[in-house]
């Protein structure tokens, strides 16, 4: 199934994570968000900076959020493809006020990453990598609790891998064309 509305069950269960963060407040780092932080509609995208298919839909989400200013996407960082994707998602969580052009820069990569790789995509677009890694122990338990906690929510939500999209009450397996995403918005504006 590619598509499910979030029925009672799965949103009791999908809320699971949510639980552990409400009950332990140093995981309750909350999610980035890209686009408008007071839009109407949130997407949250669960992604892995290493997923090919993450980076197309990446672009279809970027597209729909020039044309529809109500859109807030929540960054679910989700590193599922291994020890380089954790250190590119914790590496983008700490580029603080940098974090979309780190996402931009990561998700426009096309080669795979190593931290040396993810540092040199970082610093082209300003971020000092150097910096973030000096001070990367101080933040790291917060950062792989902020992951796990995200790790939580998806196996929750039965995700098995990414993108997976929750738009609206729906969960949606896979990557969306523009198109599907305006239907989809469209679903969450009328419910």
């Amino acid at each position: 199934m590619l598509e499910q509305s979030i029925n009672r069950r799965l949103l009791l269960k999908g809320t699971a994570g949510l639980v552990v963060l409400a009950a332990m407040p140093e995981l309750a780092t909350a999610a980035p968000a890209l686009g408008n932080p007071r839009g109407d509609v949130t997407i949250a995208e669960f992604v892995d900076y290493q997923c090919p298919v993450c980076k197309l839909a990446f672009v279809q989400l970027r597209k729909l959020m020039a044309e529809d200013k109500g859109v807030r996407l929540v960054m679910k960082d989700w590193p599922i493809f291994g020890d380089a994707s954790r250190d590119a998602a914790r590496m983008a969580l700490s580029a603080g006020p940098r974090y979309a052009q780190a996402v931009d820069a990561l998700m426009a990569n096309q080669q795979g990453l190593s931290p040396h790789r993810t540092d040199a995509i970082l610093e082209s677009v300003g971020v000092n990598a150097a910096s973030l890694r000096a001070g990367m122990a101080s933040r790291q338990a917060k950062l792989d609790s902020q992951l796990a906690g995200t790790n939580a929510q998806a196996s929750a939500f039965g995700l098995r891998g990414t993108p997976a999209l929750v738009i609206g009450g729906t969960v949606y397996r896979h990557g969306m064309t523009v198109a599907e995403l305006r239907q989809a918005v469209a679903k969450a504006r009328a419910a």
